[in-house]
């Protein structure tokens, strides 16, 4: 036996163009912005704590400064023997070129270094390059490149505070 289709009834068919919402009272998520709302002022109430009474009771402490420090920059050093007796290679992390060029600057005028030199490369950390004259330790000659650098920079302190 063959079944028969079944066919939507008219009532289940919506024809008719009427919104089913239209009964409805829908609330907005946006602010009413008709000429009605603009005429309404709104009052608004805020309330105000007197906190008076809690200041009497609490003390007035002054925090004092503390003292300015200055700010040192610690350097990482790594100091290896070179290929000859008299070879040595400085590495110094977190150093650029200024740095570096005024160190090799100021080996050069140090008494016992025959020559010096930096490089620099992405990978590798700052390294300079050393080569001293027969009789002369690293230690001294390090220590007093550092001393003339120290007075450098103390000259060039003085001449700006004089600037100011």
């Amino acid at each position: 036996m063959a079944k028969k289709k079944n066919e939507p009834k008219k009532e289940d068919l919506d024809t008719d163009d009427e919104d089913p919402f239209d009964d409805e009272e829908i609330e907005s998520h946006y602010p009413d912005l008709s000429e009605d709302s603009k005429t309404k002022k709104e009052s608004v109430s805020i309330d105000v704590v007197d906190d008076e009474d809690e200041d009497e009771e609490e003390e007035d402490f002054e925090i004092e400064p503390e003292p300015e420090l200055p700010d040192y920059k610690y350097l990482k050093l790594a100091l290896k023997k070179g290929f000859r007796d008299d070879d040595y290679t400085l590495s110094v992390e977190g150093q650029s070129h200024g740095f570096c060029n005024i160190f090799v600057q100021l080996l050069l005028e140090t008494e016992g270094v025959n020559s010096a030199a930096y490089k620099i490369t992405i990978i590798d950390p700052p390294e300079i390059f050393i080569r001293l004259e027969d009789g002369y330790e690293i230690k001294k000659i390090l220590y007093n490149t550092i001393e003339t650098l120290r007075a450098e920079v103390g000259k060039v302190e003085k001449l700006f505070k004089k600037l100011m």
